[in-house]
């Protein structure tokens, strides 16, 4: 057995459409209930089954939770190496911190920071999201995106599921996950792009994927956020125009998705909606390969949307599913301990 780290993170990911695999390619079902990894971490419970990997909730000796994410070592797709060195190098608000990652047996395998539920899980137990919970939601998805890209970065599917809630004193904050088809998109020493080719075949899942990834151009930056647009309008509307389309060939569906992306025009899609959400999609379709996006400039467009006038009490992170009686009970308790403490600390202590 051989380990390398000892400082991580992850979360449960709730299932959603398959990415571009074939179907052969996936593990072979294998139940690690009870186990115990590298003589500490005892395996609990499934949380849920990726297209290349398990992810289970373990405990330590300590009685600590953890995410363990587990790959066979002959898998065709090996990914968890790449995805553990990606997140240590990402570490940082928002990621999910790496606890161990190494092999016992003929298993890779990924102990992390155990995280919430996927956004994807609140999207389909509520059906769709108010425009002041997107607005929460996707200004701190285009943070994430920024300081990923920032950090040379580009996620490649960029999907509800694979952002999750924190848990504890975090549960509000959103997280990133599932950083197996990321990539380094240029040099860190020069900033140099990768070069632009073609005849890629699709990374992502197609609901969600960009249309230059659909056409199988090399991604940047750009693809990412187109993705995140189709996102938020999925959280706004509940579905997308292209879902629900039959056709049993992937690559004949894939190409209807595409023709439909295509051809709807942002406004369509949007109607009804703020216009801010309609200028993000058009700008990330427009954007180069090559070109830097103005993050900054989304982030206050759309949190202009609830923040009128600069009130930042609206960007509360009281989320549509979220017990808001109970939040302020929460902050007001932790408010009252702050001051609490603030009075102990400047009262003179009479021996």
């Amino acid at each position: 057995m051989k380990n390398n780290k000892d400082d991580s993170s992850y979360v449960l990911s709730d299932k959603e459409e398959v990415n571009s695999i074939n179907e052969e390619d996936k593990p072979k079902k294998i139940d690690f209930i009870d186990c115990i990894l590298f003589s500490k971490y005892k395996i609990i419970k499934k949380m849920n089954e990726g297209n290349f990997s398990c992810i289970y909730q373990a405990i330590n000796d300590k009685g600590d939770n953890f995410c363990c994410k587990i790959e066979p070592i002959n898998s065709k797709n090996l990914l968890l190496e790449k995805e553990s060195k990606i997140m240590d190098y990402l570490r940082g608000p928002s990621i999910p911190s790496i606890k161990l990652y190494g092999q016992s047996g003929e298993y890779n395998i990924l102990i992390m920071q155990l995280l919430g539920k996927s956004l994807d899980y609140y999207i389909k137990k509520i059906e769709k999201f108010s425009i002041k919970t997107t607005v929460m939601l996707a200004y701190q998805m285009i943070d994430i995106l920024q300081y990923i890209h920032m950090r040379h970065i580009i996620h490649r599917d960029i999907k509800p599921g694979n952002f999750v809630m924190g848990l504890g004193k975090s549960n509000l904050d959103l997280f990133i996950i599932d950083f197996g088809f990321a990539k380094k998109y240029r040099s860190n020493k020069t900033s140099k792009l990768n070069p632009m080719t073609k005849g890629h075949k699709l990374t992502g899942t197609a609901r969600f994927a960009s249309i230059n990834a659909m056409k199988g151009l090399e991604q940047s930056c750009r693809d990412d956020l187109e993705s995140l647009a189709y996102v938020l309008y999925y959280f706004l509307l509940g579905s997308l125009p292209w879902q629900g389309i039959k056709e049993k060939d992937k690559e004949k569906l894939n190409q209807k998705i595409l023709d439909k992306k295509i051809k709807i025009k942002s406004e369509e899609l949007g109607k009804n909606l703020p216009i801010q959400f309609c200028e993000f999609l058009e700008y990330s379709k427009n954007l180069k390969y090559e070109e830097q996006p103005n993050y900054n400039l989304f982030k206050r467009k759309i949190k202009d949307i609830i923040c009128v006038d600069n009130d930042e009490s609206k960007f509360d992170k009281i989320y549509d599913w979220i017990d808001k009686q109970k939040v302020e009970r929460e902050r007001n308790a932790n408010k009252n301990d702050m001051e609490t403490d603030k009075v102990k600390s400047t009262c003179c202590i009479i021996f």
